[in-house]
């Protein structure tokens, strides 16, 4: 406890020294930052500069005439209700169009595409294998209860005997589909043919 008083006490006599209040006043700014660098203890020369940056002679810049620039976010603020508007636009075109004829009808359609590449189609599906199912081993086709059919693309091997089984395929991280049998932990990468 004693060695900080004594330290404080010595770094309080370092800065009356290096620091002298009479010049202080009639120094430059320059002159002042360049006296504060050449301190070498860290926390007398933060408190140099704290001073320099509280004391009268740092002027606050006149306003320019120049129009102000608006901040990130005013500008962001502005984007979002231009933004907002157009959504709103766009909501309200599509409740006036749109009827339940026409929802059931995207829907349909959008099964049908599943596997193309069409925008805002389903991420997954979920249909079973007509027939016998004995798994996959390298080029096996899969025959949906909805049409459609979809070809092992991925290496894989799995050995099932199973009837109608449940497969649900679904969009995989990376692109491309994955199929997998309800009951079993293995998938396999797969591409729509028909």
């Amino acid at each position: 406890m004693n060695k900080q008083i004594k330290y404080l006490l010595c770094i309080a006599t370092y800065c009356c020294l290096l620091i002298k209040p009479d010049t202080l006043g009639a120094q430059t700014l320059d002159e002042e930052l360049k006296t504060c660098s050449e301190i070498t203890v860290s926390l007398i020369r933060l408190q140099c500069y704290d001073r320099l940056a509280k004391g009268p002679e740092v002027s606050v810049a006149e306003a320019s005439n120049q129009p102000k620039r608006r901040s990130i976010f005013q500008r962001r603020t502005k984007t979002e209700k231009v933004v907002k508007e157009e959504q709103l636009s766009t909501d309200q075109v599509t409740r006036t169009d749109a009827s339940d004829e026409t929802k059931s009808e995207n829907i349909i359609e959008a099964k049908e595409n599943f596997g193309k590449v069409i925008e805002n189609e389903a991420h997954e599906i979920s249909s079973k294998i007509i027939g016998q199912f004995t798994g996959w081993d390298g080029d096996t086709e899969f025959k949906l209860e909805n049409g459609q059919i979809w070809k092992q693309s991925g290496n894989g091997f799995l050995k099932v005997s199973m009837n109608n089984p449940k497969v649900k395929i679904k969009e995989g991280t990376f692109g491309g589909y994955i199929l997998s049998v309800e009951g079993y932990n293995s998938r396999v990468k797969v591409r729509r043919v028909k």
